[in-house]
């Protein structure tokens, strides 16, 4: 099978520079179409000098409206002119000939029940890696940089992200989203992405996050297991578990650790006053 399908590109921004220009631009050699949406809360004087072309397409309200939105904007300005959506961060490191190899892999294989495929991910380049084999493994989620959505069947099951998060949570969402459909979300360990996981502190060389990422962590964890939870049991036993897990990991791992302690609380009592989206931040 060797289809000729459109390829589209979306790629969600935040105070870029001109490292993430240059990725913008070499995207534009690899796919049919590139969506930009800036999540920057004020004029971007990069992107205002960024010269745009037939291809790259920039939205930019000047808000950080989070990555559901962008998401959602991406796969509505896409769905009508091309076949698959891929999703990146600008910070994510997706070789060109990596992104050459899933797309090839796409146009000669039937991908009609798999919603969701993506390469490896290499987190905090922890070590150089190339692909040794070209093995499709169905994944309970897939993080969204480096996804491709297949768009035909978010058209056909009216399959969206849900915008009451705003960040965290929101892959592992929609990919069980699509699974609930009866889809599969799929690795393709024939390509890699390198992608950056927090920033290091004394007390580990990654995944330390910011007292914000904290707070979304906690609130959307609560929101997520009432959508996918089996019983209010299995729900509350979640929520208590995995909350002193990332407690846990704060005290041990990451430094303000009495900031991003104190998020919990005000995670729990917006997530009961149903403030949701961006929160308080």
């Amino acid at each position: 099978m060797n289809r000729k399908n459109k390829f589209a590109c979306g790629i969600v921004t935040y105070f870029p520079n001109n490292d993430v220009i240059d990725k913008i631009n070499r995207y534009s050699d690899k796919f049919d179409e590139v969506y930009v949406f800036d999540n920057t809360p004020q004029e971007s004087d990069v992107l205002k000098n960024f010269e745009l072309n037939q291809k790259i397409h920039l939205y930019s309200n000047e808000e950080n409206n989070g990555l559901s939105v962008a998401y959602n904007y991406f796969v509505k300005e896409a769905i009508f002119n091309c076949d698959f959506l891929c999703i990146l961060d600008q910070d994510s490191v997706f070789a060109t000939e990596n992104i050459e190899k899933i797309i090839d892999y796409i146009n000669y294989n039937d991908l009609d029940n798999i919603a969701v495929i993506g390469p490896k991910i290499i987190y905090n380049n922890d070590y150089e890696m190339s692909a040794r084999n070209s093995d499709i493994n169905d994944k309970r989620y897939l993080i969204s940089s480096g996804s491709f959505l297949n768009l035909s069947i978010l058209k056909e099951n009216n399959i969206k992200f849900d915008t009451q998060y705003f960040i965290d949570r929101v892959d592992i969402d929609f990919c069980q989203e699509c699974k609930k459909k009866g889809f599969r979300v799929a690795e393709y360990t024939g390509s890699v992405l390198y992608q950056t996981l927090g920033t290091p502190t004394k007390y580990t060389s990654k995944g330390n996050h910011s007292y914000k990422r904290h707070y979304y962590m906690f609130r959307n964890r609560f929101y997520y297991n009432r959508k996918f939870s089996n019983s209010l049991l299995q729900r509350e036993s979640l929520n208590i578990i995995q909350s002193l897990k990332q407690c846990l990991r704060i005290l041990t791992f990451e430094d303000q650790k009495v900031n991003k302690l104190k998020q919990l609380f005000l995670a729990v009592h917006d997530y009961r006053h149903n403030i949701m989206g961006s929160g308080r931040y």
